[in-house]
């Protein structure tokens, strides 16, 4: 009788040690899941501030294109309205679009620096445009 009893008192014994292993494991995996939640909130914040940045880049983009087009356009106008002793930005603008650089727009054209840097800039490679 004492046998079973030590017997009954050792299957007790070990089960309240599986149990207390298996309670350990529940908990620990329930910190994992708790620091797992947590990542994926921090990442989800991360992303939509990335998307957030994209976005208004997007439009600054958008933006900066409208005033691209804007500046070609007063350019366009300018080198039409060109009297006899101004600049000769009409000229400039067709060597521009047939590939010329800055410095041969300058001495063809007799623009300053800044003023051949942007025909340049705005028209290089619109040989399509050119008439």
């Amino acid at each position: 009788m004492i046998l079973i009893a030590a017997g009954a008192a050792v299957l007790a014994l070990a089960a309240l040690a599986v149990a207390g292993y298996l309670v350990q494991r529940s908990r620990a995996h329930t910190r994992w899941l708790a620091t797992m939640d947590s990542r994926w909130a921090d990442l989800a914040e991360q992303l939509k501030a990335l998307t957030a940045g994209a976005l208004g880049q997007g439009e600054r983009l958008n933006r900066l294109e409208e005033d691209l087009g804007r500046l070609r356009h007063r350019l366009d106008t300018v080198a039409s309205q060109e009297t006899g002793g101004g600049p000769a930005f009409a000229q400039a603008i067709r060597l521009a679009r047939r590939g010329a650089g800055v410095e041969e727009v300058m001495e063809t054209c007799g623009l300053s620096r800044m003023e051949a840097e942007l025909v340049v800039t705005l028209h290089r490679g619109e040989d399509g445009d050119a008439g």
